[in-house]
């Protein structure tokens, strides 16, 4: 695998890289909580087949989705733009639980800690996209200040490339590459804001979703909307990986 030199990798980010936000900051200051904001990402995925014999790289077709993330205090709102399915998760004293959105039917499904097959950290659900730990990560540059401080990371093994550029006043991934022979993945950051009110009005209209508990599942297959999620085998499968699986970067 060719390895990228550092001073062409910090440039190469700083080509590539464009964000525009919302909310505006003076220098050396950033006026948007971590812990309230919205941000936007598209995730790319492309993935390759490598000939052995001559050398030859085939790339499949790029595949782009749009996601969401909404923190508001110790809730983040994952937002599936292609699916129709997002989730809510609530961190209380240590604790998780779920809330599966499903906006075709206006209908959620209530996990409890016990009840979740796959737990990922807090954190991966904070930031939405899995990165390495920082400390593991070479940090190559860092400039601008306020909300755009921007620290840019890189970090090889055996098999993979990692690229990521951190907002750390905000907490927030801009930008994250996964490369390995036959798999590239990258989330970019489009937009972010940090409106209060914009972020409890969307949790707001999530609240007024009919909501079942996980456990009730199988005694309520007159809606019909439970009826097709036990037809399909929801109520066994505890399936609450899924969102997930498409944020994870290892």
């Amino acid at each position: 695998m060719k390895i990228i030199s550092v001073s062409r990798l910090t440039l190469l980010l700083f080509t590539i890289l464009g964000v525009t936000t919302s909310v505006n900051s003076t220098a050396g200051e950033c006026k948007i909580l971590p812990k309230v904001l919205s941000a936007y990402y598209d995730f790319n995925q492309q993935k390759s087949n490598n000939s052995e014999g001559n050398k030859i790289q085939i790339l499949a077709a790029k595949q782009t989705q749009s996601f969401e993330l909404h923190r508001y205090n110790n809730r983040v709102l994952q937002r599936d733009i292609n699916q129709g399915v997002n989730d809510i998760w609530s961190h209380k004293g240590n604790r998780l639980s779920l809330n599966r959105a499903f906006e075709q039917y206006q209908h959620t499904i209530e996990y409890q800690s016990n009840e979740l097959r796959y737990q990922p950290k807090w954190q991966d659900i904070f930031q939405l996209v899995a990165t390495p730990d920082l400390d593991k990560m070479q940090l190559v540059e860092q400039k601008n200040s306020g909300c755009q401080l921007e620290q840019h990371y890189f970090h090889k093994t055996k098999t993979s490339e990692y690229q990521l550029v951190w907002l750390p006043n905000l907490q927030l991934v801009k930008f994250f590459e996964l490369k390995s022979p036959t798999l590239t993945r990258q989330w970019s950051l489009t937009n972010y804001q940090g409106s209060v009110e914009q972020i409890a009005v969307l949790f707001a209209e999530y609240s007024r979703y009919q909501s079942t508990d996980y456990a009730d599942v199988g005694d309520n297959e007159s809606t019909p909307f439970l009826a097709a999620m036990i037809n399909q085998g929801f109520s066994a499968s505890q399936n609450t990986r899924a969102l997930h699986t498409h944020h994870e970067a290892h």
